[in-house]
């Protein structure tokens, strides 16, 4: 994977490999849950992750 240009982690959405860190979950895991949660947004070829939708559909999936 290429190394981002502008890593701002102020950032609203993050990119799979700033979900992962954020989460401490694998990057697999994050495209998953992404996917599942509908938390993806596509600009062009670029693929960010909305980490308000992405942690409110773990909280809700996966605590007891």
């Amino acid at each position: 994977m290429n190394p981002l240009k502008s890593n701002n982690p102020q950032g609203k959405f993050f990119t799979y490999q700033q979900m992962a860190e954020d989460s401490n979950l694998g990057i697999n895991t994050v495209m998953r849950l992404a996917k599942e949660s509908n938390s993806i947004i596509r600009i062009g070829r670029t693929v960010r992750v909305n980490p308000e939708k992405f942690y409110k559909y773990i909280i809700a999936e996966y605590s007891e």
